[in-house]
Parts: C-alpha cells; sequence; structure tokens
C-alpha cells in the first residue's frame, strides 16, 4: 500500500507535458473539439495565454499557496478522495496528492509559479482550450506507460499555473478521468477564490 503512493506520485508526474491545440469547452458542458497546431519554440519566460494578455476576473498569487489546502474536507469527500492529502511528488513545484482507498483514481495538485499556460500547452498529449471559473485553462489528456492522465492547468496569474490533474494506473479510462479532473479544477477555483 505504501508503495501505491510514490508510483501515483510518478505517474503524476510524468503527465505533465503536452502539444498545443486550439478548441473549446466548458467543464461538465459539451463535448471539447480540438484543432492540433504545430509545436512551437521553447518559451523561457513564463507568460499568459497567446501573445495577448489573459483575460481572467482577477489575479491569484500562488507563490505561499499550500496545495494541500486547495481542496476542502467536504469537496475532497465529494470527489471519493478519502485518503489523507500527502505534500509532495513535483519536483521543484509545491505539489499534493490525494488518492482514493480503492485507487481507481487520484489527484494531484501542482501550485506550479515556474511556467506560463503557454508552457502547459506545449506539452505532448492532446490539448483543449478551456475555462474555469472564468479563469482560462487547458484540459490536457496523456498517456504513459504507467497509465493515464486528464490534467487541467488554471492560469490564475501571469507565469503562474495551478494544475490539477486525475490520474489511474489503469482502473479509471481517459474519458472518465476528464469528467472528474473538471470539477476537481472548478472546486480549486473556488477555493482560491474565497
Amino acid at each position: 500500500m505504501r508503495r501505491v503512493v510514490p508510483l501515483l506520485a510518478a505517474l503524476a508526474l510524468l503527465a505533465g507535458c503536452s502539444q498545443s491545440t486550439d478548441g473549446s469547452a466548458n467543464p461538465g458542458g459539451a463535448t471539447p473539439t480540438t484543432t492540433t497546431a504545430a509545436d512551437g519554440p521553447t518559451s523561457t519566460k513564463p507568460t499568459a495565454t497567446s501573445e495577448e494578455r489573459a483575460k481572467r476576473p482577477k489575479t491569484i498569487n500562488i507563490g505561499d499557496v499550500d496545495p494541500c489546502t486547495l481542496l476542502t474536507g467536504p469537496q475532497r469527500s465529494e470527489f471519493g478522495l478519502d485518503r489523507p492529502p500527502q505534500q509532495g511528488g513535483a519536483p521543484d513545484k509545491e505539489s499534493c496528492t490525494m488518492s482514493r482507498e480503492d485507487r481507481k483514481y487520484f489527484v494531484a495538485l501542482v501550485t506550479d509559479s515556474t511556467a506560463g499556460i503557454d508552457d502547459y500547452a506545449k506539452s505532448k498529449g492532446k490539448v483543449t482550450k478551456l475555462e474555469v471559473g472564468g479563469f482560462p485553462a487547458l484540459l490536457v489528456e496523456s498517456t504513459t506507460d504507467l497509465g493515464v492522465t486528464c490534467s487541467v492547468p488554471v492560469d490564475v496569474s501571469d507565469g503562474q499555473v495551478v494544475d490539477v490533474r486525475a490520474s489511474s494506473v489503469g482502473e479509471t479510462d481517459m474519458p472518465a478521468l476528464c469528467q472528474i479532473v473538471q470539477p476537481v479544477a472548478a472546486a480549486v477555483v473556488t477555493t482560491l477564490n474565497e
């Protein structure tokens, strides 16, 4: 049982890369549409979305935010995350992993003040643009040898992203993970706005 948590944390870390695409989606709404775009040069400076400034309801500085506080106890219960939150898992970033007793999936929350949303759009996998609580976001679907991850990086400030990831090592498929991660991301944004 104790060996599963490091494996799950490793899976969450491997899911962070994807390629750039365009599309639109609403969490809990219609099926996202995507169009694959060519990979661009790697940016060394965090950016907002695209070449124009991001349109967000407000700017949230996540520099001192503990990711384990981004889902309240009732919110974790709502998503079936019945194991205690565990700090760590992502190198050089503040992160927290929350899992289920039945191990069907787990959620990792990463507060990243080293990259902008455009950096997440260049990762490997299927990427769809969406909006979460008025904030620009992406839906990133990626597969590794260890399993599948569907993540929602949310652009909360220039060069700052909260990355919400739902991952599974085989118990839950990609469409189900993407249905899980979107309301979790919405709950995280609600908590950040309080």
